[in-house]
């Protein structure tokens, strides 16, 4: 991979972002890190943590130090940095399709909201998660 490129790529798209109100779209998201190859499943044994970048996009932080993204299969309407979601596992592995629901606070404790259904993951290195932390 040629590293030249995204070096270049990163400063422009945090200039494009800052300041701005509205959270990324799933283009401006694909268009500055394209996914390269996919898998349908992760160890969800494996996740650290889970953090929502806009509405449509999630980022899986592994033990290992990984960082999958997965782009949803549409727009997750409610899906925002705060959010808080649950997942239906079946097994081990948490694949394409499967669903999450977020968690809405009614003020008496958290009822299940909108199910958003996942895409496939790709994996992607440090300075990429970290700029597209930064289009937030």
């Amino acid at each position: 991979m040629n590293r030249m490129p995204l070096l270049l790529l990163i400063p422009a798209l945090l200039m494009a972002c800052a300041g701005r109100d509205a959270p990324p779209t799933a283009e401006e998201v694909d268009a500055a890190f394209p996914p390269e190859d996919t898998v349908r499943c992760i160890d969800i044994r494996r996740v650290r943590s889970i953090e929502p970048i806009g509405n449509h996009t999630l980022l899986f932080y592994m033990r290992s130090g990984d960082v999958w993204r997965n782009r949803l299969r549409t727009a997750c309407p409610g899906l925002h940095r705060h959010s808080k979601f649950l997942y239906e596992v079946r097994g081990s592995q948490l694949c394409s399709l499967d669903s999450f629901y977020l968690l809405l606070d009614d003020g008496f404790g958290f009822r299940r909201g909108a199910g958003c259904a996942l895409g496939e993951f790709d994996l992607l290195n440090e300075e990429q998660a970290e700029a597209l932390r930064q289009m937030r």
